[in-house]
C-alpha cells in the first residue's frame, strides 16, 4: 500500500522541520515503521484543525491518537520567536490544546516514554526509538519524560479551552 503523508504534510505549508519530514518520509516508505507508529497511537493524518472541527486556527494536525484527539504543531509568529514550532495535543473531550514539547525530538521522546511506562516491553516503542535515532533525531534518555507527558506543561500562549465557545 502506497502512502503519501509527506505530500499531505508539505501541502500544509508549515515552517521547515526536517526531522519531522524525515519521520514522515520513512513512514511512507517503511511499512513496519508505519505500523509501529500506529501502535504508539501516532496515526499520521496531516490536515488543518478545522477538518476535525477544532476551532484553533494556529493548530495544524500531524497525527491522530486513535481516540479522537490529535497531535500537531502550533504555528504562531509570536510563539515562534520564543518557543519555535511547539508540539501540542488537541484533547477532543475538553476541546482544548495541551502543550507537549518544543520540538520533534522532544515530542517523540515523550511519546515513547509514555508508551513504555504503560507497556514496558513494547517492541514497537523500541523499534520506533531505533528508527528515530537512525534518522538523526537526538532523543532524550529513556525514561526522562514519563509518566505525565500527555498532561502537558503550562503555556500562557495557548488559547484557553473549550475552543468552540
Amino acid at each position: 500500500m502506497e502512502r503519501h503523508y509527506l505530500a499531505d504534510y508539505d501541502a500544509l505549508g508549515l515552517p521547515p522541520d526536517e526531522a519531522l519530514r524525515r519521520v514522515i518520509a520513512r513512514a511512507d516508505a517503511d511499512a513496519q515503521f508505519f505500523e509501529d507508529l500506529d501502535r504508539l497511537m501516532f496515526e499520521l493524518a496531516p490536515m488543518t484543525a478545522d477538518q476535525l472541527d477544532c476551532h484553533a486556527p494556529k493548530f495544524v494536525v500531524v497525527a491522530m491518537d486513535g481516540g479522537g484527539s490529535a497531535y500537531g504543531r502550533y504555528v504562531d509568529a509570536k510563539v515562534a520567536r520564543t518557543v519555535g514550532l511547539p508540539w501540542v495535543m488537541w484533547d477532543h473531550e475538553d476541546d482544548a490544546l495541551i502543550y507537549l514539547a518544543d520540538d520533534t525530538a522532544a515530542f517523540f521522546s515523550g511519546l515513547i516514554d509514555f508508551r513504555l511506562h504503560h507497556t514496558p516491553n513494547d517492541p514497537s516503542a523500541r523499534r520506533v526509538r531505533a528508527v528515530l535515532t537512525e534518522l538523526g533525531l537526538e532523543l532524550g534518555a529513556p525514561g526522562k519524560s514519563m509518566p505525565g507527558f500527555l498532561a502537558g506543561k503550562p503555556a500562557a500562549w495557548l488559547p484557553a479551552g473549550p475552543l468552540s465557545h
